[in-house]
């Protein structure tokens, strides 16, 4: 691809992955400048960066390499673009944490040098190595990386060398850039983690002295052991906060029900406590057998198909054990607010997740909570960019609208959804809950890119980015594709037996539901009113009738479908209702009551049909088919 697009670009092979100092150091020695630019591939670079490295570097000859201001995707600052040797002083309050506690300390803040302000120039002992500016002499003098250092390490032992040459190190955050990749880290395996301690491991040995190495070895690995420790307790307290919760739903329930039916808590007294405490632990169990307090701990549908297995449960232990069979009241009512409480308290994580107060868990997107996005830019290719994302469904994103400079009177056609002027950014942000930000890069440079981040950094937002005429969206340490779909050898979930088995039975159980609850609503406009028989089509081309309310709301008329769902003409969830009037859709799977197009408000133009009706029949299950009438109640 490198040498399609850029045929000027020499390329340099390796047939096995040789690490990044030694990779680099294989550039340098073809590389004939007076410069070198060393450049992680995951970063958005502003315009001027290299010009304004070459001009301070010329205006500063004890300044052997510098460093720019790096941001995260969310426009935090990166904390290793500038930081101290990790002496004994230096790397023991980092590692014990005491860093993110004290940033403003001079003696917790010297690892990433948190006490000094980002935004002045300062002489420093390393920065990061995503973007080095050195001179190729230097570099070369040196014999340039250490190839020891197979990942982490290698930009600090250059530096110290560099330091020790009589050179100054300079963090220089006059120009900056966006490094992807920054918070990775965080979350990396253990084996990423070990690799980062043993190249300070490496360092240290190399050169400190033989008893400061031995010290400083001894405080590092100590300080492994102390962040694998905090890493379990930290999975553990996601387990015991679940089970804790659940716990407390079910305690409530009972402590509810209880009265209700015999008005004072006897029942508890009776038996000592153990009602409802066996309740709890036949909960908690069922809980445990549907991997609530594991795999799926936020997962709601799971957490409903828990709650409901409890029950029958329950009511079969009390039939075995009388002592404990007080009531079958407390045992219905009490499911009921599990049923309810349970998934519900998930369902709430989800939705202060998707508004940012919390912290996400994990990177799968849901349909029932979508996070805000606001594309900067009203040019074509912001539009395009808006449009492919709506059309996709697994980007968890949901484009509320456009901002951009101030409006040229040349500017006849905007996009109905365009929220204002980018002086109005900060307010459009706040009144319209946006969570994340989209650039196409055709319209801003990067100068202006990164302007914006900066001014609205303490908004805690996500950050993306769209390169010139590309179909991928950079943020959040990931690349993800917004174009079009490929279908080459996808197995659909939809066509198995038991998934069709499964939807079937829920169409039949739920729509029996609904016309129970509703059935002297649907009785009184029968009586009262008309109806009339409507075409539609069907999958592969079929076409069958459906009766509707005349001239009712949307409500009743849709309402009246559930004959057609319990029938099986129709699902609850599928494709797009079209009548027979339209030309055939060539629908691939059952139309619906509702589906993909409705939670998403798309406009459906031809052709748009069958990308929705492939993503859905591709990942059909029980959990997608309530989180899209969930959000369809919702909207």
């Amino acid at each position: 691809v490198i040498q399609k697009s850029f045929p000027d670009i020499m390329v340099d092979k390796n047939s096995v992955n040789v690490g990044f100092g030694k990779a680099v150091n294989q550039a340098a020695g073809k590389a004939t400048g007076e410069y070198l630019l060393i450049l992680n591939p995951d970063t958005i670079v502003q315009e001027n960066t290299i010009s304004t490295f070459v001009e301070y570097l010329e205006q500063h000859p004890d300044a052997g390499i510098i460093g720019p201001k790096i941001l995260n995707a969310d426009g935090s600052l990166q904390l290793a673009c500038k930081r101290s040797f990790p002496t004994i002083g230096v790397a023991l309050p980092k590692l014990l944490g005491l860093t993110a506690l004290f940033p403003n300390s001079r003696w917790a803040g010297k690892y990433n040098l948190t006490y000094l302000d980002p935004d002045k120039i300062h002489k420093v002992d390393a920065i990061s190595g995503s973007c080095m500016f050195v001179r190729q002499e230097l570099f070369n003098r040196l014999d340039g990386f250490d190839e020891q250092f197979f990942m982490f390490g290698e930009d600090l032992d250059l530096c110290y060398r560099i330091k020790q040459a009589g050179y100054e190190i300079h963090y220089f955050p006059v120009t900056q850039i966006v490094h992807y990749q920054g918070e990775s880290v965080k979350t990396a395996p253990y084996d990423s983690l070990n690799a980062f301690y043993n190249a300070m491991i490496l360092f240290s040995n190399k050169h400190f002295s033989r008893g400061q190495s031995m010290l400083m070895n001894f405080t590092i690995r100590l300080g492994i052991s102390i962040r694998k420790a905090m890493s379990i307790l930290e999975e553990w307290r996601s387990l015991l906060i679940s089970i804790g919760l659940d716990a407390l739903v079910v305690l409530v329930a009972f402590l509810i029900a209880i009265p209700v039916r015999f008005n004072n808590f006897e029942p508890i007294l009776v038996t000592r406590g153990l009602v409802p405490a066996v309740y709890i632990f036949f909960w908690l169990v069922v809980g445990s057998l549907f991997q609530l307090y594991t795999r799926y701990i936020l997962s709601y549908t799971r957490a409903i198909l828990a709650s409901v297995s409890g029950f029958f449960i329950a009511v079969a232990f009390t039939y075995f054990f009388k002592q404990y069979a007080f009531s079958r009241l407390v045992i219905i009512l009490a499911t009921a607010i599990i049923t309810v409480l349970i998934p519900g308290w998930r369902v709430l994580a989800h939705y202060l997740m998707s508004r940012g107060v919390l912290k996400p868990v994990k990177e799968k997107h849901h349909v029932l909570f979508s996070r805000k996005a606001l594309v900067i830019g009203t040019d074509p290719e912001s539009l395009r960019i808006a449009g492919n994302i709506q059309k996709r469904f697994d980007t968890g994103l949901d484009i509320v609208g456009f901002c951009d400079r101030k409006l040229s009177l040349e500017q006849d056609e905007l996009p109905n959804t365009f929220l204002g002027a980018l002086t109005d950014v900060r307010d459009i942000i706040k009144t319209h809950a946006i969570r994340e930000i989209i650039f196409s890069s055709s319209g801003f440079t990067n100068e202006e890119i990164l302007s914006i981040m900066n001014k609205t950094r303490d908004l805690r937002l996500t950050y993306r980015m769209v390169p010139r005429n590309q179909e991928i969206l950079l943020g959040k340490s990931s690349v993800e594709e917004v174009g079009d779909y490929c279908f080459v050898n996808i197995e659909y979930s939809l066509f198995h037996r038991l998934h069709r088995i499964s939807k079937r039975l829920f169409d039949i159980l739920g729509s029996v539901l609904v016309l129970i609850v509703f059935s002297p609503l649907i009785a009184i406009h029968f009586i009262i009113g008309s109806t009339a028989s409507k075409e539609y089509w069907g999958e592969n081309g079929k076409r069958f009738n459906v009766s509707e309310f005349k001239n009712k709301s949307r409500f009743l008329r849709e309402l009246l479908l559930i004959w057609a769902v319990l029938k099986g003409k129709i699902s609850f969830v599928g494709s797009s209702l079209i009548d027979t009037t339209n030309p055939d859709p060539k629908l691939i799977c059952k139309p619906g009551i509702t589906g993909l197009a409705k939670v998403r408000n798309v406009k459906i133009v031809s052709g748009e049909n069958s990308i929705m009706d492939h993503y859905y029949v591709q990942n059909q299950s029980l959990t997608l088919d309530l989180e899209i009438i969930m959000k369809t109640l919702f909207s």
